[in-house]
């Protein structure tokens, strides 16, 4: 369901279905509270799963959190007004930061699940020129003519487009990610070609920064789900939040890109994550 929220006089969209023990999932890069990776499986498993639009997402203002420490503050407060005291958080690609810094010294978090999760900021060609804000305008404009050339593309050739944005964020050969992939593979990556676009957000994920003190207080179970194929959030990032919470466990996906939800392990990779949920969810 969608639904329009307000905390701190802070407008902001979210998701919110299923019934069940609380999921906080924190989406990635050009999404919202459409997330859908894993949600709709998550929900038949049993989980309420609440998605909020992050910043520059949806119809959530840019201006509502400035860094991932902030953005944390204002979910931890709008959940405990909201009178849940227990629920797990599931932190997606550039979403990482924010999971991460919501998990670290907070009672209330059960667990966190990092999947191909960023853990620190990602290093981009000319990133202080893609920062300025004369820029913003400009670049929004050629993300939503990419999108729409993405999306024209998934449906006149939705085989051939799914391999291309698999090879967009992925290390391997086009020739082996299309061996890789399912007919279901492609079905989800239509699905989300056609969901996801541009935002503004994207000005908060390439300059989000997380201290090493944040990731060393998170005291609750952690899972880490990444595969080294990664192109998007470098496989670095995980072993980077291995060291520093070291009760951390680790789940090395077959994935052929960025996406864990994808390829040959993916099925298995979910039930994993469902499995560590459930039990620390006890």
């Amino acid at each position: 369901m969608h639904l329009i929220g307000e905390w701190k006089e802070q407008q902001f969209d979210y998701r919110d279905s299923g019934t069940g023990p609380i999921i906080l999932l924190i989406h990635g890069t050009q999404s919202d509270y459409r997330e859908i990776y894993h949600v709709e499986k998550l929900i038949q498993a049993g989980y309420r799963v609440i998605v909020p639009s992050r910043p520059g997402y949806g119809k959530t203002p840019l201006r509502l959190a400035e860094s991932p420490v902030e953005l944390a503050t204002f979910y931890k407060g709008w959940m405990q007004a909201r009178g849940f005291t227990r629920y797990t958080i599931y932190g997606i690609s550039a979403g990482g930061p924010t999971a991460i810094a919501l998990a670290s010294q907070n009672d209330a978090a059960c667990s966190l699940v990092l999947a191909c999760a960023m853990s620190h900021q990602i290093s981009l060609p000319y990133q202080n020129v893609l920062i300025q804000p004369l820029l913003q305008r400009p670049l929004h404009f050629i993300q939503w003519v990419l999108w729409t050339y993405v999306k024209d593309k998934l449906k006149k050739f939705p085989e051939e487009a799914s391999v291309r944005m698999v090879e967009m964020t992925s290390l391997l050969q086009r020739s082996d990610i299309r061996s890789l992939l399912t007919h279901e593979d492609e079905r989800l990556l239509y699905a989300v070609g056609l969901q996801n676009g541009p935002g503004r957000g994207v000005l908060f994920d390439i300059t989000q920064q997380l201290e090493r003190q944040t990731l060393e207080t998170v005291s609750c179970p952690v899972l880490i789900v990444h595969s080294q194929a990664d192109r998007a959030v470098p496989f670095e990032h995980a072993r980077y939040t291995q060291r520093l919470i070291p009760h951390a466990q680790f789940i090395e996906s077959k994935s052929p890109g960025h996406l864990i939800w994808i390829g040959p392990s993916a099925r298995r990779d979910e039930r994993m994550i469902e499995r560590f949920i459930t039990l620390n969810h006890l």
